[in-house]
């Protein structure tokens, strides 16, 4: 997106194109073609450089301005997600990124302009991409269910330009399907990592309940293997085999299920959660209280790894002792 677009050159009268060359008054900012500076020799604000101000692009219509309010090209809106931010800040309020002041960046080179007096041609600036930005293209202040996207995505930290999207498609088509990739992948460990506390518990313990046939097989081929007599005996292994076999299965689809409904899940987690903790909306820490509430927890993670260790060392133990207790 061309950061000049819809602003006219004060000497021509023109408005600027993507391919024009601007070059920017070091003293008050003002852009020009580089043909017009050099026809004209010096800048015409010279009552604003005596003054020491800069100068300002012409102020727009009310309507102009609501229309182009989330627009990265407007004077100290953000060139990332498109944030209105006062005019103090250098940082935007909401991603962080650098707010550019139609000044160069320190030590970028720039293009002399006549008599050598250190015009520059204005930095370059990233485009506005709506599917790159914290909001995925929705704008900071619109309400799903009567909630600002803005406290959404705070609460949800990671991946918002995925989540936000998905949970206003939702809420709109009244859509509960979709897949996920990373449910499919990591099943609970998932959950647990997006604090899907109910869900996650629910299924970890399923999991670990339909790998039990399988286990009873490990154990028993094991002893085998040693050329041991199996614990088992043969109907109870032809049976351990067959729910195996079903239980694999089972385990898939569910699998398969967290993958269609887990962005359903967490939209409602996020939608009921944020609901509650709106109602401390004009308390001076309900951002920080989002943002703890919310996010990701990668502790989780590693308590439900660690149970899954654990799991496996105890039934280790277990065929260990067995084995023990027959020398």
């Amino acid at each position: 997106m061309f950061k000049y677009e819809g602003i006219s050159c004060p000497h021509c009268g023109e408005k600027f194109k993507p391919t024009d060359e601007i070059l920017i008054c070091p003293d008050c900012g003002a852009p020009y073609h580089r043909r017009c500076i050099e026809e004209l020799g010096a800048c015409k604000f010279q009552d604003l450089h005596a003054k020491g101000e800069s100068w300002q692009p012409p102020q727009k219509a009310p309507h102009e301005e609501e229309e182009t309010k989330y627009d990265s090209r407007a004077p100290l809106r953000c060139s990332r997600c498109g944030t209105v931010n006062s005019r103090d800040k250098l940082f935007c309020e909401v991603c962080g990124t650098p707010l550019n002041r139609d000044e160069p960046e320190n030590g970028a080179p720039g293009s002399q302009g006549p008599r050598n007096t250190g015009w520059q041609q204005p930095p370059h600036t990233m485009a506005y991409n709506p599917y790159t930005t914290p909001f995925g293209g929705l704008s900071p202040d619109e309400e799903i269910e009567d909630i600002p996207v803005k406290d959404l995505a705070l609460f949800v930290g990671q991946n918002t330009h995925y989540f936000l999207p998905k949970f206003k498609d939702m809420v709109t088509k009244g859509k509960k399907v979709s897949w996920n990739w990373a449910a499919f992948l990591f099943d609970s460990y998932y959950l647990f990592y997006r604090k899907m506390w109910g869900p996650a518990i629910v299924t970890a313990v399923l999991k670990f309940a339909l790998a039990i046939p399988g286990l009873v097989l490990f154990y028993n081929m094991f002893f085998l293997q040693m050329g041991l007599e199996m614990p088992s005996g043969e109907e109870t292994l032809t049976l351990m085999y067959q729910l195996s076999n079903i239980f694999y299965i089972l385990s898939l689809a569910m699998q398969a299920a967290l993958a269609l409904f887990s962005n359903y899940l967490y939209q409602r987690r996020v939608f009921r959660s944020v609901g509650k903790l709106r109602e401390r909306k004009d308390s001076p820490d309900y951002s920080t209280m989002l943002t703890a509430k919310g996010g990701t927890s990668v502790k989780a993670v590693v308590l439900c790894i660690v149970a899954t260790l654990l799991f496996s060392f105890l039934s280790s133990t277990l065929l260990l002792a067995s084995i023990s207790s027959l020398y």
